[in-house]
């Protein structure tokens, strides 16, 4: 049995014509079977005879020099592959094609300033084309206003969609990068023209669970997109080109983006945090607004 049968026993959701699933499903499992067990503290029994304690003592010094020793490799053609980002990206779409976002009235955005936890923004956007945001410029930081528009962006200034448009994109991920690209003809920042289009789509808009994950896949493709390490709350991966590399936080588990530097907002513009720092991001369905007497405001 190959570890792609062994796969296919653990993982019986995943089917033969899911080639990028169980490439995905291979590299977890690999990553887990090449873990070095944790070592185990051998005891003496407190009473034990004297023949016992030469007998222990000889036992313990191979149980340590067993627990010790390196690892068997496994055969070359067995090695697990470094992790990449593509595979985190596959692992993420994997995850989001299970597990839908939710349901609720509202598309709940929140973004905070990673370095002091103040907000940068919130929103709360309806299916029917209704969105109230805060903080409101010019006004108490916690008030909530009625925004004139409800509808995301591809990129900055390009491509606006509404939730139902959203909800209709594309499920392959070939026809959906395709579609972003032309929605987004002209590269931000002399990027793949397809990148900050995907990004959005995984990031903040409430895309349902099969075009998150066709999203999760077409990012995969795009060129440049690296790993550079595990870090508190997923797998960060890199993007350079332009006049700044754009990071991102992606936790492959739950497929959602944690944390970005750079994210499209919902006026058509960037949202940026300064050198070095992260914009925490929050994103549900949720039936809870804060205050219906704030619903109304216009």
């Amino acid at each position: 049995m190959n570890d792609f049968d062994l796969i296919k026993k653990l993982r019986s959701e995943i089917g033969e014509s899911e080639p990028e699933a169980l490439d995905g499903a291979r590299e977890r499992l690999l990553t887990v079977m090449a873990r070095t067990p944790a070592r185990k503290r051998f005891r003496l029994p407190v009473a034990l005879p004297l023949a016992g304690v030469v007998a222990a003592t000889a036992a313990a010094a191979v149980v340590i020099a067993t627990s010790s020793a390196t690892p068997v490799n496994p055969p070359a053609g067995d090695t697990p592959p470094p992790l990449s980002a593509r595979n985190v990206l596959l692992v993420a779409a994997d995850s989001a094609e299970r597990t839908p976002l939710g349901s609720g009235a509202y598309w709940h955005v929140r973004k905070e300033k990673d370095d002091s936890g103040r907000l940068f923004t919130e929103s709360w956007t309806t299916r029917d084309g209704q969105r109230w945001t805060r903080p409101v410029p010019g006004r108490d930081r916690s008030a909530v206003s009625k925004a004139p528009s409800a509808g995301y962006y591809l990129a900055p200034g390009q491509g606006e969609l509404s939730v139902k448009d959203i909800e209709a994109l594309p499920t392959d991920p070939e026809a959906l990068k395709q579609q972003v690209t032309e929605m987004v003809p002209e590269a931000v920042d002399h990027r793949d023209p397809a990148f900050f289009p995907l990004l959005s789509l995984i990031a903040e808009m409430p895309a349902p669970a099969k075009v998150r994950s066709a999203a999760f896949r077409a990012l995969a493709t795009v060129p440049d997109v690296q790993r550079v390490g595990t870090v508190e709350g997923g797998e960060e991966l890199m993007v350079r080109g332009g006049d700044r590399e754009i990071r991102l936080v992606v936790d492959p588990e739950t497929s959602r983006v944690v944390r970005a530097n750079m994210l499209p907002t919902v006026s058509g513009g960037v949202a940026g945090a300064k050198w070095g720092h992260f914009i925490k991001l929050t994103t549900e369905w949720t039936d809870d607004f804060p205050g219906a007497t704030e619903r109304g405001t216009s």
